[in-house]
């Protein structure tokens, strides 16, 4: 239960950080319990219905505009809508046949799996050093190509170690977002890409629904709320690039010394 309840700690923490949730916990599963990279991701996706109700509560208010949006009669086609249809489109279209594929590649990586990890941590910190220009753009003026860029990078980000908060907040900000409406977007497009997630995990592997994994799930529900509270207040304040660079840097010398002890 100790473990299950750390698992979910990490994911509600690291879930909404520049820094790879899915990275962070598969590799905790992968050390604790001596599984494959695959098994780890898996796990990792299905704490997804932890962190999705978080975002939900934390950004009530947008949630409830957009639904409202949805079932108007005619609908009404926002920018911000729009903008969630196309990124959710085109982060299906990437992220699914990656999820199938690494299935099949984690099971060689072996003792490499960490050092994938970490390398993939690196490019994520870099990645943030991005500055936003200084005559940014508003939520209110997103649209089309803004949600396809996006988009990518959230279907990219299913690879281990690749952030997706991280990525789909740089890839705004070279849009020209401001950094707080590119933080609120990432958030809520990481909604239905973290749902379809979860189902795709429970579907596609073993997760049974004991009080271990639900109490995980709790745990990633609770602290995920608190940290996207926290993050929102510090989203104009605080670049995560160096702690990235740290952990992806940690992670790398640990494969390394880990390869060096089996050889």
């Amino acid at each position: 239960m100790d473990n299950a309840l750390l698992l979910g700690l990490l994911q509600g923490i690291f879930e909404w950080l520049p820094v790879s949730s899915e990275g962070i916990v598969a590799a905790a599963y992968t050390l604790i319990r001596g599984t494959s990279l695959s098994e780890g991701v898996q796990y990792a996706l299905w704490l997804h219905v932890g962190t999705v109700p978080a975002a939900l509560v934390a950004l009530r208010k947008e949630v409830l505009k957009l639904t409202r949006d949805v079932f108007a009669r005619p609908p009404r086609l926002t920018p911000v809508l729009v903008f969630l249809v196309y990124s959710t489109i085109i982060s299906a279209v990437i992220g699914l046949p990656l999820l199938a594929a690494l299935a099949d590649v984690s099971e060689a990586m072996g003792t490499a799996a960490m050092a994938v990890i970490g390398a993939s941590m690196l490019v994520t910190g870099a990645v943030q050093f991005i500055r936003p220009p200084k005559d940014t753009r508003q939520i209110a003026d997103v649209g089309l190509v803004d949600g396809i860029a996006a988009g990518i990078a959230q279907g990219f980000a299913v690879i281990p170690g690749l952030s997706r908060s991280g990525l789909t907040i740089a890839t705004l900000l070279v849009r020209r977002l401001d950094r707080q409406d590119a933080l609120t977007l990432s958030i809520l497009m990481s909604v239905p890409a973290s749902l379809g997630a979860s189902v795709y995990a429970g579907i596609d592997s073993s997760i049974e629904l004991t009080p271990e994994t639900l109490a995980s799930a709790f745990v990633a529900f609770v602290t995920g709320l608190i940290a996207i509270r926290i993050l929102l207040r510090l989203a104009t304040k605080v670049n995560f690039a160096g702690l990235v660079f740290a952990m992806g840097s940690i992670m790398l010398i640990g494969s390394i010394w880990q390869a060096l002890a089996q050889s």
